[in-house]
């Protein structure tokens, strides 16, 4: 099983060192596709080190100031890994682009640049099947139809940000070797300045996609339709369930799930009989969401009303 955080330490390890033959080849070249590379070589090692100190807090456990918990930390250090991406790497590789336009170009030799480029080229393919393999096995995990159904669906933002960002990485590093070949064999910059202005329009998409899938998470998103809809029909079905009132459902963290239900229990029921009943609806409940670890069950008498 290839767990988020051993994708984040190998993407971390990678990036870092990338950055320095990047930084070194860019200081005896010159080529604004590799300061380009640089720039999302440092934030990337950033963005890591963000998404460990994330791990690190969301292992805290409950308090009394955090009843439920830390698992969220885990969500807001993606939706600001984003907006590094966004903000500071997607920006500067566009700004370096846009002042490469019409510059001449170094009489300089990029051998440096290529070999550079191809063995970040490598590192970062190794990164991205690492998290590619973790991507597949929460699809077959989830039971999603597809790698986009998982992209859509997963909870987990720190694998999905993990896994595009060193997707990105490898499509970045194809863009520089073109920028710097075509600038090399023809001596126009230009092409050189578009390579870079790609790379940044790149990451501000990407980081902007990103984003919006962690919003959802950090201002409370339920599990998904289908599940919501196994869970009704598995608590309907549990003894004692006369009918499911209403169900309500929060992701607290990636392996965290708030469900709370009103259940409509069988009115020959005694206190006992409602004890046991509680205890079959948490277990039905566990058998489809193995991530609730917080399940809050109220007995009342209502007519069903729960959207499913």
């Amino acid at each position: 099983m290839v767990s988020t955080r051993l994708v984040v330490v190998v993407s971390l390890v990678a990036s870092a060192a990338i950055a320095v033959a990047k930084f070194i080849a860019w200081l005896a070249t010159g080529n604004a596709s590799m300061l380009s590379q640089v720039y999302y070589s440092l934030s990337d090692v950033g963005n890591q080190l963000l998404f460990l100190l994330g791990f690190r807090l969301s292992d805290a456990g409950a308090s009394r100031k955090h009843p439920f918990g830390r698992g969220k930390e885990q969500y807001v250090f993606a939706f600001v890994v984003t907006m590094l991406l966004f903000g500071v790497t997607g920006y500067a590789a566009v700004r370096e682009g846009y002042e490469t336009i019409g510059t001449p170009a170094r009489d300089v030799d990029v051998t440096i640049n290529y070999i550079v480029l191809g063995v970040a080229l490598l590192f970062e393919s190794a990164a991205f099947y690492k998290s590619y393999q973790a991507v597949r096995e929460e699809a077959d995990t989830e039971g999603f139809r597809s790698l986009f159904d998982t992209f859509r669906r997963s909870k987990d933002a720190p694998l999905l940000t993990a896994a595009t960002e060193n997707l990105v990485a490898v499509v970045g590093v194809l863009v520089a070797l073109a920028g710097v070949y075509l600038t090399d064999v023809t001596g126009n910059t230009t092409y050189d300045a578009i390579g870079s202005a790609v790379i940044g329009l790149l990451l501000m998409s990407v980081a902007l996609g990103l984003a919006w899938e962690s919003r959802g998470l950090l201002v409370g998103e339920g599990v998904t339709r289908r599940e919501r809809r196994r869970l009704l029909d598995a608590i309907a079905a549990a003894d004692g369930v006369n009918a499911v009132v209403d169900l309500r459902t929060m992701h607290l963290g990636p392996e965290s799930v708030l469900v709370a239900c009103e259940i409509d229990f069988d009115n020959d029921l005694d206190t006992r009989g409602i004890e046991a009943a509680i205890d079959a609806v948490e277990v039905a409940v566990r058998d489809v969401v193995p991530e609730a670890n917080r399940i809050y069950v109220e007995a009342e008498s209502r007519p069903v009303t729960a959207d499913r």
